[in-house]
């Protein structure tokens, strides 16, 4: 349709705002364009966390060159018409906003050329004002370059984040849209380098891998659902991927929801997401997950915020109900032998990548009987002239263990269940720290060369907590695209095999302060032994006596429960023997 200036009765309906607070709100507006203009390929480019640039190319229709001028209108769009059509919106865009909001706090340039056209149209503006106006050979498609973003509003450019910060918000919002239509090509550059790059074949599967990295994505689940219309009710179909409960954050910003290709922050749904897991994972813990919902136009309204990052349903209870039992079906009939390996080999997965029978033991390749040797963590030294480090704990005799989690001992005063992880990522913090304070060396060769594939997220942290980790003993080289080598790690677990929990790391790293304490405590979480690995009777007696000699045994860094004691008068009662 033709770029029209809307009548005044459908101004009045929009819910009008302020479209652009911040850089990734303009790549956001500029996106949507792109993808409504029906280009199959969209490139990102961004300078100085979009102060500097913002450039966003797409191969979709173009605008006429008789509507170039009009398309900077305020509330001049090509996609709405009539007060009723809010009712039934099939685009992303349909306010006529963005562009006016862009050029009135940028100096921008578009290039473009309608696919009828012969030839294309250059405009530049300054501050909203046309600086220029000429005709231009180029290829069907569209280019804005947005430059200088609030140069003219001081206000709004003090109050934008580090440059880290929007390049991070940048790139998810770059993200979000190559998942929610993995049939479109993005590519995105920050500063000369490209950080993400999709194919648009199509492939969810292949998008999420290179979004969340792979070490995440395999420990995901496909999820597909429909429920049928009936009655007055929508027929809604889910898909997507979620995780598996053993893969968790702190937060809910991996709960990443569209609603017919919209990207929405939707809490209800988040919790309907979070309720599938119940009894699954713990408390305070949320899990990862990319989910597409589908339903007919008319039951959602989308016209409910500026930003239209937030919609309205016409049965809030359906939707919550349909997006709850899709993800809680998928986890309760996962096989995770066979069953659902197609989607891992999709994006490049072995066979013997996909194997979650058993734990990945945290220092693969070590021999059974030497998973805790003293090298590599620390003993209670047994030279005579060592001293001894203070006990904080009774000298306790292990008994076995509880469904490769706890540690059963017993003490002079009663029975104790001692959590496995919680208690090695203890004593490694412990170690780790004890190191650091000696200023004795922190890092030791490899061995064994190990890489890890990072996602483009992951990426940005590595290079903002690069100094503080190398100050930790890692040293880490480029080796491709988001790939990187670790050719030396922390001495204390220069054993370990981290290619896995490496990511975990990262996101840990990226919700805190970034301190040599906050990274100590994120490099022995990762490295610890974990839930559900069995361990010897050797490897148990050894752990627990070294958290018997921990400063602060009672609670990991993260703070969980390393262990609980029962005392004799307990038990009695429990047996009606007191």
């Amino acid at each position: 349709m033709a770029i029209i200036v809307l009548p005044e009765e459908v101004i009045a309906r929009i819910a009008a705002g302020e479209a652009v607070e911040r850089p990734a709100s303009a790549v956001k507006e500029l996106i949507e364009n792109a993808i409504d203009a029906g280009a199959s390929s969209v490139h990102v480019e961004s300078m100085a966390g979009g102060r500097q640039l913002i450039r966003v190319s797409d191969n979709g229709a173009g605008i006429p060159g008789l509507e170039i001028e009009l398309a900077f209108k305020r509330h001049a769009t090509s996609k709405l018409r009539a007060t009723e059509d809010l009712e039934d919106l099939s685009t992303l865009g349909f306010r006529g906003e963005a562009l006016a909001s862009i050029a009135a706090v940028s100096q921008t340039t578009i290039i473009t050329r309608h696919r009828d056209d012969p030839m294309g149209i250059s405009l530049r503006l300054n501050g909203g004002q046309i600086d220029h106006q000429r005709p231009i050979g180029a290829p069907a498609g569209t280019v804005v370059a947005v430059e200088n973003l609030f140069f003219n509003t001081p206000a709004r450019l003090k109050f934008l984040k580090a440059d880290r910060t929007e390049k991070r918000n940048i790139q998810a919002v770059v993200t979000r849209y190559a998942m929610a239509y993995p049939h479109i090509a993005f590519t995105l550059k920050q500063d000369q380098r490209e950080q993400f790059r999709s194919s648009g074949r199509g492939d969810l599967a292949d998008v999420v891998a290179g979004v969340f990295g792979h070490a995440h994505f395999k420990r995901m689940i496909a999820i597909e659902s429909s429920s049928p219309a009936r009655l007055a009710r929508a027929t809604i179909a889910v898909r997507g991927y979620a995780s598996l409960p053993d893969l968790t954050r702190s937060d809910r910003s991996r709960i990443v929801l569209f609603v017919n290709g919209r990207a929405i922050q939707d809490n209800a749904l988040s919790h309907a997401v979070t309720q599938a897991y119940e009894g699954m994972i713990k408390s305070g813990t949320f899990p990862f997950a990319v989910l597409l919902i589908s339903l007919p136009t008319d039951f959602v309204d989308v016209n409910v915020h500026p930003t239209k990052a937030q919609v309205r349903f016409r049965d809030p209870s359906q939707v919550f109900s349909a997006v709850q039992r899709a993800v809680r079906q998928a986890l309760l009939e996962a096989d995770l032998d066979e069953d659902n390996a197609d989607h891992w080999r999709a994006a490049g997965f072995t066979n013997e990548t996909i194997d979650y029978r058993t734990p990945s033991p945290p220092f693969a390749g070590t021999a059974k009987e030497d998973f805790f040797h003293d090298a590599d963590l620390g003993t209670i030294p047994e030279a005579a002239d060592a001293p001894a480090k203070p006990r904080t704990l009774p000298i306790l005799r292990v008994i076995g263990q509880i469904g490769a989690m706890y540690i059963v001992a017993e003490g002079p005063v009663g029975l104790y269940l001692i959590d496995q992880n919680a208690a090695h990522e203890r004593i490694l913090y412990e170690q780790m720290c004890e190191e650091q304070r000696a200023g004795s060396p922190l890092a030791e060769p490899v061995s064994d060369s190990q890489t890890v594939l990072l996602s483009p997220e992951h990426d940005i942290v590595l290079g903002d907590c690069a100094e503080i980790l190398s100050e930790l003993g890692f040293e880490i080289e480029p080796f491709g695209p988001h790939t990187y080598v670790f050719r030396a790690l922390p001495s204390v677990i220069a054993s370990a095999r981290l290619a896995d929990g490496f990511p975990g790391i990262l996101d840990q790293l990226s919700r805190t302060d970034k301190g040599t304490e906050e990274a100590t405590a994120a490099v022995a979480a990762a490295a610890a032994v974990k839930s559900g690995q069995i361990l010897s009777l050797e490897e148990m007696q050894t752990l627990v006596a070294q958290l018997e000699r921990c400063p602060s045994p009672f609670a990991s860094p993260s703070g969980n429960t390393t262990l609980i004691r029962l005392t004799r008068e307990q038990l009695a009662l429990e047996f009606r023997r007191a």
